[in-house]
């Protein structure tokens, strides 16, 4: 992890050619902040390359886990019958479940 520096904008614009000494080759961020809130980071173009850099340039293929379907993931699902209205799929259940009480007073 990256050694981190807080620094406030007046700060960073008084001093800017040495933040750019400071940062290049090295592990370190100045964060550069203005009233009191986070603004910008500046770090060394070579680590700024290698965290915009695709993540598919960065895992070698044979790493990257395989893809599956939703129904190789979770298994095949039925379709709902139930309509998608919260008051309507509360019914349904209800009435479900009366009928599984009633079909066990039966038995």
């Amino acid at each position: 992890m990256a050694r981190q520096v807080t620094i406030n904008a007046s700060q960073g614009h008084r001093a800017f050619g040495k933040l750019l000494k400071r940062v290049y080759g090295s592990d370190e961020h100045v964060i550069v902040e203005r009233d009191g809130y986070p603004v910008a980071v500046i770090m060394s173009y070579q680590e700024y390359e290698q965290l915009s850099r695709p993540q598919s340039e960065m895992m070698p293929e044979e790493s990257l886990p395989p893809v599956m379907s939703l129904e190789e993931a979770f298994g095949s699902v039925a379709p709902l019958s139930q309509p998608e209205d919260f008051e309507a799929l509360r019914e349904a259940a209800l009435e479900e479940h009366a009928q599984k009480v009633v079909e066990e007073m039966k038995d």
